[in-house]
């Protein structure tokens, strides 16, 4: 079993930036809506800033806050 690891989105803004905002939380503004990708460009964030192969990263789904949910392994 791996590391849970949850992202909050905010969609629609002006610059995108993906910061780390608490043990093992993360913040990230995209420039565009929500869509079926998402996931993927989360899961790219998040192997880039942790240093862990991108396949290693794997998404759990959404949590009752509509945060995303991936699994580190």
């Amino acid at each position: 079993m791996g590391m849970k690891v949850v992202v909050k989105v905010r969609f629609n803004t002006s610059r995108e930036k993906f910061e780390k905002f608490s043990n093992n939380m993360y913040l990230c503004y995209l420039s565009y809506p929500q869509d079926e990708d998402t996931p993927n460009v989360l899961a790219s964030f998040i192997s880039k800033n942790m240093g862990v192969p991108v396949g290693r990263v794997e998404y759990a789904g959404q949590d009752m806050n509509k945060n995303f949910v991936f699994e580190v392994m």
